[in-house]
């Protein structure tokens, strides 16, 4: 069987640790390039070393509060793997102060991480896939975006997201543009494990399954809406 993402090139943010990782690791696997991006460089570097032996791996550090890095990884990619497939913005954070102790500060950062830096990235992938027979757009949301979250300060940017995606597909989709959204609730990453053992208890009573997701689970998903395979679904989350 020919492997899912062959000759493709993907730009995956968030990759240094979690979900974002466990991304890259996946997208390499089935038989992509990728370009890895996260705050912490030594994540990185181990990051490309264990890729490397599936595939072509490039890494490159940056902040996503800084909007105009999203042009500088966007060519970083092109120039080290001659083209664009995919996108997936995975890279986010969480506020948990309370909703009326929320300072300007606190909003623009959480915006500019979860928002603003995967909308400007994503419309430098969306030009040039709108003249190169198209592409993915992959954003890692969050319930949150859809679901009332007392537990942190309000969510806007992830539903931002869940909008972003739809506003893609619909104006783009016509010229081979794929945008889509996946929202996962809790996952075992670095932030939930250090959550109480009392609120873990607390959050696991409320999930069908009776257990927390995995990095791979998300991974498996996003990967299904960066091939093929997801050929009839835009503008979903």
């Amino acid at each position: 069987m020919e492997a899912l993402l062959k000759n493709k090139t993907a730009i995956i943010t968030g990759a240094t640790s979690g979900i974002g990782r466990e991304i890259a690791i996946q997208f390499a696997k089935e038989g992509a390039n990728v370009i890895v991006t996260g705050r912490r460089e030594e994540n990185l570097v181990s990051l490309a070393e264990e890729i490397r032996p599936f595939g072509g791996c490039a890494y490159l550090a940056g902040s996503g509060e800084d909007s105009h890095f999203a042009e500088t990884l966007f060519h970083f990619a092109l120039d080290t793997f001659g083209r664009v497939d995919i996108l997936v913005c995975s890279a986010g954070m969480a506020s948990r102060v309370p909703t009326l102790d929320t300072t300007e500060d606190d909003w623009n950062r959480v915006m500019a991480v979860n928002l603003t830096f995967p909308t400007m990235l994503s419309l430098q992938c969306v030009r040039y896939f709108v003249e190169h027979e198209g592409g993915k757009v992959v954003m890692i949301s969050s319930t949150a975006a859809k679901n009332i979250n007392l537990g942190a300060s309000p969510c806007a940017s992830k539903a931002g997201m869940v909008y972003l995606v739809r506003h893609l597909a619909a104006e783009f989709g016509g010229k081979g543009v794929y945008a889509n959204a996946v929202c996962p609730g809790p996952v075992n990453t670095e932030i939930t494990q250090t959550w109480t053992p009392e609120h873990r208890a607390k959050v696991l009573s409320t999930l069908p399954l009776g257990r927390m997701g995995t990095p791979k689970d998300i991974a498996d998903c996003a990967l299904f809406l960066a091939s093929s395979m997801s050929d009839y679904i835009n503008g979903e989350s």
